[in-house]
């Protein structure tokens, strides 16, 4: 999926200008290519077989937010206003002289509208709070329900895992297991005689397992 690891000045470079085009004939129609891979979609991209009807051509005539030939992400217009606004600071709350905060210039409403003509210029919406810690997708998450209905898959998994260092595990078990073991009674006698310091290149050192 498309996780966000780039910079947001980075990927606004790569802005896309929309493209308008009559629909095609026929169904079922082929849909928009750019933006997938192998048939799944990994991030959003502007359609541009629409039906042009009345009102949207007066929007794309008229209103500044929608002449693509002068858009800019970091100056926008909103809707039907001439007014421009700085993108990210207009969108957040600001402090003023006096130290007093007041609320974004930009209220949610046209902030919106903002949001729209990055997706409509296939940019994502960079300047949202989670964008880079963004929620798992719902086909990501961990499987609801019983234990039962997926502990034998994942023991399987663990079983598969070992089986790949089976010989080294054996090898480690049967130098672990008689390390354990008590010292035979030669041993022993040799080791009251001679001391620890002369016999013990010569007596296996006793060693518990590691619980």
């Amino acid at each position: 999926r498309d996780v966000a690891w780039e910079s947001r000045f980075d990927l606004m470079e790569r802005r896309i200008e929309p493209r308008y085009a009559a629909e095609c004939v026929g169904t079922p129609r082929r849909e928009m290519q750019e933006g997938m891979i192998g048939g799944i979609r990994v991030r959003p991209v502007q359609n541009p077989y629409v039906r042009l009807k009345a009102a949207m051509k007066y929007r794309l005539n008229t209103w500044q937010s929608r002449n693509w030939k002068q858009w800019s992400p970091n100056l926008s217009h909103v809707r039907g206003g001439r007014r421009r606004y700085r993108i990210p600071q207009d969108i957040a709350p600001y402090k003023d002289e006096l130290g007093e905060w007041h609320p974004p210039r930009i209220s949610g409403r046209y902030k919106a509208d903002v949001e729209k003509q990055y997706l409509m210029n296939s940019l994502p919406w960079v300047w949202s709070n989670d964008y880079y810690n963004q929620r798992l997708h719902i086909w990501d998450w961990e499987p609801r329900g019983l234990k039962r209905w997926y502990k034998k898959h994942w023991r399987k998994a663990q079983v598969d895992e070992a089986l790949k260092r089976a010989d080294e595990m054996i090898e480690d078990y049967r130098k672990e297991r008689r390390q354990a073991k008590r010292l035979s009674w030669i041993e022993t006698i040799v080791k009251e005689f001679a001391g620890n310091e002369l016999a013990g290149p010569y007596i296996r050192q006793q060693k518990k397992p590691k619980l």
